[in-house]
C-alpha cells in the first residue's frame, strides 16, 4: 500500500465540504435568485442547455435528466466540443446557455458560450473564481470559491433548472428544494463514518485488472464520473460504465465467474431495473461491489442520491488507488497535452 498523506493529494472529499455546501447554499444561491433569475423571466427562458467537460458535465447531465423528467422545458447537456460541432439548432433569444469549469480554463466550453453569445442566447459561467477566460466570455457569472466540485456543480445546475421549472409552472418541487437544505449535516456525517469501510473495499478491489460499474436513472451520470474519470484517471483501472437499463442488450453476454462489478443503487423509478441486473450478476461472481443509498442515507429525495453515494464512492476510488500503489495525482499524458 501506498503510504500517501490524503490531505496533499488532489482529493474532493475534504472535512470541509459540508461547509462549502452550506455556503452554496447560503450565499451562492441568492445571487442566482437576485442576478440571474429576472433576467431569465425578462427574456422569457424556455430552453435550457448545460456545456462542461468530464466531471462537470456529469453533474449537468443529472440536472438535465431531472428536467426531461419534470418539466415541458427543451434542455440537453453537451460536452464543449461537441456543442461546437454541432450546435443546438434551437440558440437564441429564448435559450439559457451554462458553461460549467471549475478552472474556467477549458477552452471548448469558454468557445460555447461565445458562440451561444453570438447566436442571442442568455449566457452564464459556473466557475470557482471571477477571473479566468470561461468568466469573461458570459453575460453572467456564478463565482462558488469551494473545492468540492461534484456537490458544487450539481447543487448550482440543480438551482438553475429548479428555478427554471419554477419560472414554467412547474409544480411539486419543494420537496427537493427542502431536503437540499438538510445536506450538509448529511454529508459531515459521511465523511466522519464510511472511510474505513471504503478503505476495506478499496484494498479488496484492488487486487482486480479491470471493473464493470453499472447504474441507471439518476445515478447513469455518477457511474460514468466514478467508473470511467475517476477509476480510468486516477487509479489507472481498466474498466467502463453500464447502463442496467441496457445491461440484456450486450453487457449479459460476458457475465461470468469472478469478473468484477460495482453497483450503484438508487431510490428513484430506475432501482428495480438496476437490480434486476444484479441479481443476475451476483449468480455468476463473487466480485460485486454494491453502493446502495439506503445504506448511507434514508429519507432525502431521490433526486438528492447523486450527492449522498459520492462520499462512499470517491473514498472507494482513493483506496483503490492506494492499495494499487498508484498515487492518484500521478499523471502520464496531462502534463503533455500538446500531444494529444
Amino acid at each position: 500500500m501506498l503510504n500517501l498523506d490524503k490531505d496533499n493529494v488532489d482529493f474532493l472529499v475534504t472535512a470541509h465540504m459540508a461547509d462549502e455546501v452550506r455556503h452554496v447554499l447560503g450565499d451562492v444561491f441568492p445571487r442566482i435568485e437576485a442576478e440571474i433569475l429576472p433576467e431569465m423571466r425578462r427574456r422569457g427562458i424556455d430552453t435550457l442547455y448545460f456545456v462542461a467537460c468530464g466531471s462537470p458535465l456529469c453533474a449537468c447531465q443529472t440536472a438535465q435528466r431531472m428536467l426531461v423528467s419534470l418539466s415541458p422545458l427543451r434542455s440537453g447537456a453537451f460536452s464543449g466540443m461537441d456543442f461546437l460541432c454541432e450546435p443546438p439548432h434551437v440558440l437564441g433569444r429564448n435559450t439559457l446557455v451554462v458553461g460549467v469549469s471549475d478552472s474556467g480554463k477549458t477552452q471548448e466550453v469558454c468557445d460555447s458560450l461565445a458562440l451561444a453569445r453570438r447566436r442571442g442566447a442568455m449566457t452564464v459561467a459556473v466557475t470557482k473564481t471571477a477571473k479566468n477566460p470561461l468568466a469573461d466570455a458570459a453575460e453572467f457569472l456564478v463565482d462558488y470559491h469551494a473545492d468540492c466540485i461534484w456537490e458544487v456543480h450539481l447543487l448550482i445546475a440543480y438551482c438553475l433548472a429548479l428555478r427554471a421549472m419554477q419560472e414554467a409552472g412547474v409544480e411539486g418541487l419543494e420537496p427537493i428544494m427542502k431536503d437540499m437544505q438538510r445536506l450538509p449535516e448529511v454529508l459531515a456525517r459521511l465523511v466522519n463514518d464510511v472511510e474505513e469501510d471504503m478503505k476495506a473495499l478499496g484494498e479488496r478491489a484492488s487486487k482486480w485488472d479491470l471493473i464493470y460499474t453499472v447504474s441507471a436513472g439518476n445515478l447513469l451520470p455518477l457511474g460514468y464520473k466514478e467508473g470511467v474519470i475517476t477509476m480510468l484517471e486516477f487509479t489507472w483501472t481498466h474498466g467502463c460504465s453500464l447502463n442496467a437499463s441496457e445491461f440484456r442488450h450486450g453487457p449479459l453476454e460476458v457475465v461470468e465467474e469472478d469478473v468484477p462489478y460495482v453497483f450503484l443503487l438508487g431510490n428513484d423509478a430506475s432501482r428495480p431495473v438496476t437490480e434486476r441486473s444484479l441479481r443476475f450478476v451476483e449468480r455468476h461472481s463473487k466480485n460485486v461491489l454494491v453502493f446502495d443509498v439506503r445504506d448511507f442515507e434514508g429519507g432525502l429525495h431521490p433526486a438528492l442520491d447523486p450527492m449522498v453515494l459520492f462520499v462512499p464512492l470517491e473514498f472507494f476510488y482513493y483506496y483503490l488507488s492506494v492499495y494499487k500503489d498508484h498515487n492518484p495525482d500521478g499523471r502520464r499524458y496531462y502534463g503533455g497535452l500538446a500531444e494529444y
